[in-house]
């Protein structure tokens, strides 16, 4: 049932109303700063643009932002954070802009304004700032160093692909060469990045492989649905291909066939201890100034079909080679008698029984504490232990250390001592004819 009240109790009743209606207004609005608006949550995709919108009615004090609690500082250009902006064309704007956006931006954010002569300090509620952050290109761990990797048939393989920066995670999927996803035996793991905001993805494969085969993963996530692809990797497995050794000598230059028919469909590559020789695509590899540093070194070529499969075709063990054997001694035989010794083989058929002795000079160029015994059968130098005699046509040989100076040396020291003796014969003749006399 309605009242009707006494015409001066209305009049009391409405300018009672008016009076606590505008404790803070002055005539037609407020008297003291409120918020017209206040940032909301907010997600953005990490590299882009973002605006959390701040604007304040009746500013009487100063503008000023927060993240996670921690002020960023006053004043539009903020000391430390050369990518954020405070403010905008209008007075009463206190948006706070960033770009562009990253991961570590990624937290909730206050916008605040300081009061003064008797005006209160306002806040706004927290917003939250979210960072979707596109997933770092994959990469198997194994191929970092080397894309190919020689198992034995029945081996177990196993694999590691990461993917780092992801918000959401990365997924991460396995592929064969024929673009068929692996499944099977499968396990991933997913652990926060140093900077707290982003993820690393870690995937492991374990698969015995029945055939050589070529192994990819993959990364995307929920906000970035196009998938990123890592490198290939060769699983092949170990060669059965007989390795042939090239000896050579310090300096020589040579050259190093891959296949006998050269296709230009075919791609190449070369690696020398299981490092790739990036500038060499060719058949044929060319070297120059063989050094003793590659001594014992392993070439390898491989041919790349347009499907990306790869074959070995060669394997070539460089040696350092020496003139007699891989000790270094490098014997050779010498003999001043040796036109002689023609003469004596020659004439053994109608000689009359007596012998010449012939003395050999084996010269052994390289050192060595081990004084070895050579023959020589049918003109060819060869070692030997056992004993010698004429009759098989083998003769001894004594080998001296120090080459052909040593024996160059003694040479001379002999026509010396010859001298000598000459004049000192000379000299005692010439006493004993005296003496007769």
């Amino acid at each position: 049932k309605m009242v009707k009240l006494p015409q001066h109790m209305l009049h009391v009743t409405i300018i009672l109303a008016t009076v606590l209606q505008t404790k803070h207004t002055a005539v037609g609005g407020p008297t003291g700063q409120y918020f017209l608006s206040t940032p909301p949550n907010t997600t953005v995709t990490a590299g882009h643009h973002a605006r959390l919108a701040c604007s304040v009615g009746n500013l009487a004090g100063t503008c000023q932002w927060t993240r996670d609690g921690m002020p960023l500082g006053r004043g539009r250009n903020l000391a430390g954070f050369s990518r954020y902006l405070l403010g905008g064309d209008r007075e009463h704007v206190c948006d706070l802009t960033i770009e562009p956006v990253l991961p570590l931006d990624e937290g909730e954010y206050r916008c605040q304004v300081s009061g003064g002569d008797g005006v209160p300090a306002i806040a706004s509620p927290p917003a939250a700032l979210s960072v979707n952050s596109e997933p770092g290109q994959p990469y198997i761990v194994q191929a970092r160093e080397e894309d190919m990797m020689e198992v034995q048939e029945g081996e177990e393989v196993e694999l590691e692909c990461q993917s780092q920066g992801g918000r959401p995670p990365a997924e991460i999927q396995w592929w064969d060469g024929e673009g068929r996803r692996i499944v099977s035996d499968v396990t991933e793991h997913v652990k926060r990045m140093e900077d707290r905001k982003t993820f690393k993805t870690v995937s492991t494969l374990k698969f015995t492989p029945d055939q050589p085969m070529r192994i990819k993963c993959s990364a995307h996530n929920d906000q970035f649905p196009d998938t990123k692809q890592s490198d290939g990797m060769e699983v092949v497995f170990k060669e059965t291909m007989r390795m042939v050794t090239k000896t050579l000598k310090e300096e020589e230059s040579f050259e190093v066939k891959c296949e006998d028919n050269d296709s230009e469909k075919l791609r190449y590559k070369w690696l020398i201890n299981k490092k790739e020789i990036l500038s060499e695509s060719k058949n044929i590899l060319k070297i120059e100034h063989f050094v003793k540093a590659h001594d014992k070194s392993i070439i390898k070529c491989f041919v790349e079909d347009d499907e990306g499969q790869r074959k070995v075709m060669k394997i070539v063990q460089l040696q350092l080679g020496y003139l007699d054997d891989t000790k270094g001694q490098h014997a050779l035989a010498r003999s001043q008698e040796e036109t002689k010794i023609t003469e004596s083989r020659t004439k053994k058929g109608t000689h009359t029984g007596i012998n010449k002795k012939t003395v050999f000079t084996c010269v052994a160029e390289g050192e060595t504490s081990v004084e070895p015994n050579y023959v020589w059968i049918s003109g060819k130098l060869e070692k030997t232990v056992e004993a010698l005699d004429d009759g098989d046509k083998k003769f001894k040989c004594k080998v001296v250390e120090g080459g052909y100076d040593k024996i160059k040396k003694m040479g001379n020291n002999m026509q010396g001592i010859s001298k000598t003796l000459r004049k000192f014969r000379k000299q005692l003749n010439k006493m004993v004819n005296s003496y007769d006399d």
